[in-house]
């Protein structure tokens, strides 16, 4: 195996960096680079090669755990801790992202591409929870559950609880659907029913229930289902025939 400091200059990751731009690196070089250096056996180019491994794609790596860096062969606390790291630095940089961008009036696709990095591809079901004040303006979010076999919903006093105590007075529930298929089941929907009238209760407004996957997402509101917007349309449509009922002649 050749060692970096053996390959042309213009081909080790750091002076192709310098050279000709970060951006010009691939995701082995810019791993590599992380690393700092290999071992006797094998060049940082071969560890980023394992790392890379490890999971499915890109976004996955985000989920790394320090046991499972460690366990390949070199890669020691420093080198994997400086990994995890920078994997977490680039989660809070698009938490940040989306924070400074989101409000209440914006289109769902904002908070949902976050939602796709943060949880589209976990291979367990998890349900999250955005806290917003009553501007509209994210506070904070929190994964409230994990599912298990024998349970796949958060309980709703843990949520309120929770927007209570960060004086949140809006909320976005949210969860992901690991098979792909984005759409609601009959459960996503009763339990989306079940919030939104204990956040009725509470005076804590449900904006909207998400759901996503890897690559797309399902807004309630979107497609207008949320309790709010039903019963909106119930009264529009009863209005509509009262009028209706008062133009009609009546007939002897």
């Amino acid at each position: 195996m050749m060692k970096v400091k053996e390959m042309n200059k213009q081909e080790r990751p750091r002076e192709k960096a310098i050279n000709e731009g970060i951006s010009s690196l691939s995701n082995r070089e810019l791993i590599a680079i992380l690393l700092r250096s290999g071992t006797k056996d094998k060049s940082a180019l071969d560890l980023a090669d394992e790392i890379l491994h490890l999971k499915p794609d890109l976004l996955s790596l985000m989920d790394l755990r320090l046991d499972e860096v460690m366990r390949i062969k070199g890669v020691k606390t420093a080198k994997a801790t400086q990994l995890l790291a920078c994997f977490e630095i680039i989660k809070r940089i698009s938490q940040e992202r989306m924070k400074q961008k989101y409000s209440d009036q914006s289109e769902p696709q904002i908070v949902s591409d976050w939602l796709m990095n943060h949880i589209g591809h976990k291979e367990q079901e998890y349900f999250v929870v955005i806290f917003l004040n009553r501007r509209g303006e994210m506070i904070a979010y929190q994964d409230m559950f994990i599912g298990t076999n024998s349970k796949s919903f958060a309980n709703p006093r843990e949520i309120f609880t929770e927007a209570l105590h960060h004086g949140s007075s809006k909320i976005i529930c949210a969860h992901n659907h690991p098979s792909g298929n984005v759409f609601p089941s009959p459960a996503d929907y009763c339990s989306a029913d079940t919030l939104e009238q204990s956040g009725e209760l509470l005076g804590i407004k449900v904006i909207d229930h998400l759901i996503v996957s890897r690559r797309s997402y399902y807004s309630f509101r979107e497609h207008c289902e949320m309790r709010d917007q039903r019963i909106r349309l119930q009264q529009e449509i009863l209005e509509d025939l009262k009028k209706q009922d008062t133009k009609d002649p009546v007939v002897k």
